[in-house]
């Protein structure tokens, strides 16, 4: 079977599962003594290293094995979770990283492993040592058991010994006297008790004993995939090669060339020659990803279950250790439900086409709109619907909860606090809060900025918190919430605040503004001035922070989205920064509104309302036109002027459309609002893709050609 095929799988899983790993070992550091984050740990891992098998990377496999075995330690007690441990691991899951980012490029680098090996085995050796001395004593105890037990010539006097238990969860080995032999002698003579006892037998000697008496039977076995299984074929396989190595398989139901075309629904049967009990050859499947269940059946009539019917329940008899019901059940009908793994791509040749759809759609509706002709109007209508039902589907396909890229960060969270000196609890909130992949994509660096500017900027040491009657550990939340048309991603820090005086200072030092400037500004523009390009609170360059890049490349990238950064902070109390992004970038709801004879979109997410005022209304305040609504003072922003339109004075009344922008508000005068309207955004060429103030371009339904304005840029 040809598995080079299911290489992509295999890199999306594995990829999955190294997320897992990063995420549940944080949980694990939180909270050492906790079993079930470390049955995670240990099931995530040995998962990866039984993919990594059987696709045959040899160097994952071996990585993930060595490590297993610590984490089997962990389990069991004999190593004891500490801070060394758990950078080890996380070393070892960066380097399991590494070795999957080199294979999905192809690249034939070949990563040395050598010392995480070497440092892993001294874990393992070093935890085992006291269990390994226990098993020795335990192994000498049961070989004196044995001789005591067997007819022997009759006791000199004094010469029993008192037999000493086992110590739990211990297994002793017994192997008999007449096979205990050695190479080229025959079998060992019989020992009296004292003697037996004192000597212990050759390690070596055990698994051939066991060998020898292991008695082959055959196991009738079913086996029963996740409903959500994805590549059934590949688990087969799997299956196939776990059971290959603990026996042989003499048949299977359906045939292995059904399996290997999924000619069969959740379930199938095989027949297993092994010396292994069934308990055993189920524990070692159900380690393997997408098995639900692994039962074992009667022998009686052979493997007699076709294909249709394998998703039955089993029959009565049959024999399962996760589960024997008390009551009978009835049969349940198979679920057929699965998921499909889809190319981004794919997704967005999909959007452009509904896109297009739209605008013909709309077109339809502008000339129908000409006629009165109902069965026409009533076949539009009926359409519309359609299209609009069908653009709702595609762009849930495209959602994504947040949550895919707010688990790469509590790593990062807690070795920059390490790193830094600090102690940080770190939050996340709104992990299932849906936004469109695209964008989630496009935010991970501008996140990473600003959960690094919380942690050394915002977070002082725990000296410096408690001077200030704080709690020594600092705190940082993610949190991801919807807002309208938009999702609000806040980072917030219980920190020190933005120190308004500080930052004004530098800005003066570094030439940004002038003594004169700064005395003339607010807290409000302190804020700016962190969002500017090459400027930095940090007093000395470091690895994080001090080269002045960071929040302005969020700024940047939020505001190419279509969104805004919003930021907060109060000295002393903490600060807060808020990603304000758009659902998705295709597709918008959007105001139409016309300045001298040219239609332009404003996105409807920035909107907070329209109002008509009049003229005599506008006031001056230093040389800036305001107006007065609803008890605030906006800014006045004549888009004519704005878009170099040349400008009217305004006289008479006239529409404004009053934007939402950091920090403040502003209204913006147009000629003419034209309406709500979907429209389907267009990116502009790339010769035009410089020009601020412009976030694309959308066809209406007259086959006229609106530019979409970006807000924040058309008002910096």
């Amino acid at each position: 079977m040809d598995i080079s095929q299911y290489k992509e799988l295999f890199i999306n899983e594995a990829q999955e599962h190294l997320e897992a790993l990063n995420q549940a070992m944080v949980d694990l550091e939180r909270d050492p003594e906790n079993p079930d984050v470390l049955t995670e740990i240990f099931r995530s891992a040995h998962t990866l290293k039984g993919m990594s098998a059987t696709m045959g990377f040899d160097q994952l496999t071996e990585l993930s094995h060595e490590m297993e075995n610590v984490l089997d330690g962990l389990r069991s007690g004999d190593i004891e979770v500490n801070t060394d441990i758990v950078d080890l691991l996380f070393g070892c899951f960066d380097m399991l990283a590494s070795i999957v980012a080199s294979i999905a490029e192809e690249s034939g680098e070949v990563l040395d492993t050598g010392p995480l090996i070497e440092a892993l085995r001294g874990v393992y050796m070093g935890g085992r040592g006291g269990v390994a001395e226990k098993a020795g004593k335990a192994k000498k105890r049961g070989a004196k058991k044995r001789a005591q037990e067997k007819p022997a010539p009759e006791k000199p006097s004094g010469g029993g010994v008192e037999e000493e238990p086992a110590p739990d969860g211990v297994a002793v080995e017994e192997v008999p006297a007449e096979k205990a032999t050695s190479e080229g002698e025959g079998p060992v003579p019989e020992e009296p008790p004292g003697a037996q006892g004192e000597e212990e037998a050759p390690e070596e000697m055990a698994p051939m004993a066991n060998e020898e008496a292991g008695e082959l039977r055959n196991l009738r076995l079913r086996v029963t995939l996740d409903k959500d299984c994805v590549l059934k074929s590949v688990r087969v396989f799997m299956i196939f090669k776990k059971l290959s190595q603990l026996g042989r398989v003499v048949d299977s139901s359906p045939s292995v060339e059904d399996l290997e075309d999924e000619k069969f629904d959740r379930s199938f049967e095989v027949l297993l020659s092994s010396a292994e009990e069934a308990g055993e050859v189920r524990r070692a499947l159900m380690t393997i990803a997408e098995v639900q269940e692994v039962q074992a059946l009667p022998l009686e009539g052979g493997l007699e279950v076709e294909a249709e019917s394998m998703a039955e329940e089993a029959p009565e008899e049959a024999v399962s250790e996760r589960s024997r019901p008390e009551v009978e059940r009835a049969p349940v009908a198979p679920v057929r439900t699965q998921s499909v793994r889809v190319n981004i791509s794919r997704l967005d040749n999909l959007m452009n086409l509904i896109g297009e759809l739209v605008i013909n759609r709309t077109r339809l509706q502008e000339i129908s709109s000409s006629y009165n002709i109902p069965e026409l109007k009533e076949a539009l209508a009926h359409t519309a619907r359609l299209t609009a039902d069908l653009q709702d589907e595609v762009m849930k396909t495209r959602m994504v909860p947040v949550e895919h890229i707010f688990n790469r960060f509590p790593r990062m969270v807690r070795d920059l606090a390490k790193s830094r000196g600090k102690e940080v609890d770190f939050v996340i909130e709104g992990r299932d809060i849906e936004l469109d992949r695209t964008i989630l994509d496009e935010i991970s660096d501008p996140l990473m900025h600003m959960l690094r500017n919380a942690v050394d900027h915002g977070i002082d040491s725990p000296e410096e918190r408690e001077a200030r009657g704080k709690p020594r550990r600092g705190s940082i939340k993610l949190a991801a919430r919807r807002d309208r048309n938009y999702v609000s991603i806040e980072v917030q820090d219980d920190g020190q605040g933005v120190d308004a005086e500080k930052v004004f200072a530098l800005a003066v030092e570094r030439g940004f503004i002038s003594p004169d400037e700064a005395r003339s500004l607010s807290e409000e523009d302190a804020l700016r001035f962190l969002a500017m390009p090459g400027f930095s609170t940090a007093e000395e360059v470091s690895g994080v922070s001090g080269r002045g890049v960071g929040l302005d490349v969020v700024k940047n990238k939020v505001e190419s989205l279509g969104g805004m950064l919003i930021m907060q902070s109060v000295k002393g109390e903490g600060t807060t920064f808020a990603l304000k992004l758009p659902l998705t970038l295709a597709i918008i709801q959007a105001l139409l509104v016309k300045v001298s004879n040219e239609i332009y979109a404003i996105p409807l997410g920035v909107v907070m309302e329209t109002a008509v005022i009049s003229s005599y209304e506008i006031k001056y305040v230093s040389g800036q036109e305001v107006i007065f609504l609803r008890d605030e003072t906006l800014p006045l922003v004549r888009l004519e002027r704005c878009l170099g339109l040349g400008g009217g004075d305004g006289q008479g009344t006239f529409p404004v459309v009053v934007v939402e922008t950091a920090p403040r508000s502003v209204a913006i005068a147009v000629d003419e609002l034209m309406g709500q309207q979907k429209i389907v955004i267009t990116s502009l060429d790339r010769f035009l893709k410089g020009i601020r103030g412009f976030g694309g371009a959308t066809i209406l339904g007259t086959g006229e050609v609106a530019l979409i304005l970006d807000i924040p840029t058309l008002l910096s």
